[in-house]
């Protein structure tokens, strides 16, 4: 087996609803591609999958590598990663299914180091990630509040709409003034 399919059936087995659903779609064919990766699948009775080696998949679903992270990585997914080619109703099923799994990494990482030492690290990386995000939104913030307020080289939003009517008056008046022109004329 190979290593794709076999971290596929590991989270699948954690998510035993999922095998349910696969089970439903036994014999069929399914193609992820991410470029430069093409993996072939299909799926047995049980819902697990095995990698297919021939045939034409009956629904095949296209992302790129880092728009596949993205989908697995942030919540909600959002399903305009993930194109379909071949059989939507398939295709949507899988996709559907992706974007409900979950890793149970502590579980697994208590199997390695028990389960005080996979809690701690499990809420290192989980605190890591929320830090990490958190510091993105505070620089993103920073910067934008820097541009629009010590440095105004971003305008805001009332005084945009200060200047488009500024410039509808102007223009309003240019009109008039060359209608009074025309009547000189």
């Amino acid at each position: 087996m190979s290593p794709f399919a076999a971290a596929f059936n590991h989270v699948l087995t954690q998510n035993a609803w999922a095998q349910e659903k696969l089970a439903l779609f036994a014999g069929k064919l399914f193609q992820l591609r991410l470029p430069p990766a093409v993996l072939n699948f299909s799926l047995d009775a049980t819902g697990s999958v095995r990698q297919a080696t021939g045939g034409t998949p009956d629904a095949t679903l296209v992302a790129t590598p880092t728009g596949f992270l993205r989908y697995l990585a942030v919540d909600p997914r959002d399903p305009n990663l993930i194109a379909i080619e071949g059989d939507v109703e398939f295709g949507a099923a899988l996709r559907e299914i992706l974007s409900q799994l979950t890793w149970e990494a502590e579980e697994d990482l208590s199997r390695l180091f028990g389960d005080v030492l996979a809690h701690r690290i499990a809420g290192f990386a989980k605190n890591w990630f929320t830090w990490r995000e958190q510091s993105f939104k505070n620089l993103a913030l920073g910067a934008s509040e820097y541009f629009t307020e010590e440095q105004p080289l971003l305008a805001k939003p009332n005084q945009l709409a200060q200047f488009k009517r500024e410039v509808e008056a102007l223009t309003s008046e240019v009109a008039q003034l060359e209608e009074r022109i025309e009547k000189l004329g």
